[in-house]
């Protein structure tokens, strides 16, 4: 064999060893954070390969809200999503996270894939949040207020469930097919006050089953499961 030739060869073989090695370390790194920047720790990123069924890689984000998975095998493209789970009483509450870029990536060359921790922004078209939800509604037997006029107040009272103190809420209900409902509250305790055309309203906790209506000026209480919801909401009706 030539010298060329076997120079040649020693190329092509270095050549397809770093292929090979970048194609082993293709990672998808990236940070996640809040809506006012903050780094988001122990939120759960996962990686899903798109040609072989229930097959994934997951990590986390460490305290400085960084991440990074090693996609490389099996071979196949990857879907990145992210998902912070959020303890609420007896409750764990996942929320789907906002990508920065939701465009696959392929295992042989990785990428950077950022989330957000921020709530969906509602609309007519799709009036339900990430968040949670307050739901409301006119006493039985009361017929003469239309429920998307009702202001409402909440303040919260407390250490919320994402940690921080929160900010009082003011805003009328959307109307769903679920009902009227102000969304993308962060779980909590909250005094809640309603008013209609400038006037104050009674307002309640809905009751469950078994229980008595207590009506007073405010309502202070939590979020809770109920009603067929799958997340903690707060059902609050009123009257003049």
């Amino acid at each position: 064999m030539s010298s060329l030739l076997r120079r040649l060869t020693r190329l092509t073989t270095l050549g397809a060893a770093i292929l090979l090695t970048s194609a082993l370390s293709a990672s998808v790194t990236g940070r996640i954070v809040d809506a006012a920047g903050k780094p988001v720790k122990e939120a759960k990123v996962i990686a899903d390969n798109t040609l072989f069924y229930n097959t994934n890689v997951i990590g986390s984000t460490d305290v400085n809200g960084h991440h990074k998975l090693d996609i490389s095998r099996p071979l196949g493209t990857w879907k990145i999503t992210a998902v912070l789970n959020l303890k609420y009483g007896d409750s764990e509450v996942g929320i789907d996270l906002i990508p920065e870029n939701s465009k696959l990536l392929a295992g042989t060359e990785g990428g950077v894939r950022n989330f957000t921790f921020k709530p969906k922004p509602v609309s007519s078209a799709d009036p339900y949040s990430r968040l949670g939800t307050v739901r409301v509604s006119s006493a039985i037997s009361v017929y003469d207020i239309d429920e998307t006029k009702i202001e409402r107040t909440l303040t919260p009272v407390g250490e919320l469930a994402d940690g921080g103190a929160g900010r009082i809420i003011k805003g009328r209900p959307q109307k769903t097919p679920d009902g009227s409902l102000l969304a993308n509250v962060m779980w909590g305790t909250y005094k809640v006050t309603a008013t209609y055309e400038g006037k104050p309203l009674q307002i309640s906790r809905r009751p469950l089953p078994g229980e008595e209506e207590v009506w007073g000026s405010s309502y202070t209480g939590p979020f809770v499961l109920g009603f067929y919801q799958t997340k903690p909401a707060m059902f609050l009706q009123v009257k003049r």
